[in-house]
């Protein structure tokens, strides 16, 4: 899911000005019945920000919670 996360917010450069900074942009949605929906008043940036996000959230939803991953050594496990 991060990955995939990241990958949508590095292709989101190419769609927002270089004044738009993806990981801090707000965008309009709503969550209604376990559903996300992006805000048609969105801007072409705003939208796919908000679709990066939301398709994240759905995969974090899908994804079991890992008990032994609490504490899990993120220098070990997460460096690129």
């Amino acid at each position: 899911c991060c990955l995939a996360h990241d990958q949508c917010y590095s292709k989101a450069k190419s769609v927002c000005s270089s004044t738009d900074a993806p990981y801090v942009k707000s965008y309009k949605y709503s969550c209604q019945n376990k559903a996300i929906t992006c805000s048609s008043s969105n801007n072409q940036c705003e939208m796919f920000i908000c679709n990066c996000d939301r398709t994240a959230a759905m995969c974090f939803a899908k994804a079991p919670y890992e008990e032994a991953h609490l504490h899990l050594d993120k220098q070990k496990h997460c460096s690129s």
